[in-house]
């Protein structure tokens, strides 16, 4: 079970997601305050399950959220310059997937950490 999870959550359009709730709350002058505890238990979760995975494969999984992120945010963002300012639509899908990425990575080295130094302590 642990084999088929990460490659299904990793292929989370978690960057478009992420930008499409933000939009849709900020048009109603609120925001969303359950984005970034979800966001963060979704990079707790991805990493966990990813600890059996090698860093390069790890990668490859994650580019196919890259991929379904600019898919979907073609047909389903709103063309809006002034909310992407100064960067770009495209821009911040990558920097939000490294961020993804880079949070993954480090939760996994914890993991590992954790179970070669401590773990092996007691």
């Amino acid at each position: 079970m642990k084999r088929i999870l990460f490659p299904i959550l990793a292929c989370i359009p978690v960057p478009f997601l992420y930008f499409y709730v933000e939009y849709t709350f900020t048009a109603s002058a609120t925001y969303p305050w359950f984005l970034i505890p979800l966001t963060i238990f979704y990079f707790v979760v991805t990493g966990y399950v990813s600890k059996n995975y090698t860093i390069l494969s790890l990668l490859c999984w994650n580019l196919g959220s890259l991929v379904f992120s600019f898919l979907f945010a073609h047909f389903f963002l709103v063309e809006d310059m002034e909310y992407y300012e100064p960067f770009g639509e495209h821009f911040m899908l990558i920097y939000t997937w490294v961020l993804m990425v880079v949070a993954q990575l480090f939760v996994r080295h914890v993991i590992h950490y954790y179970n070669e130094n401590i773990r092996q302590e007691k």
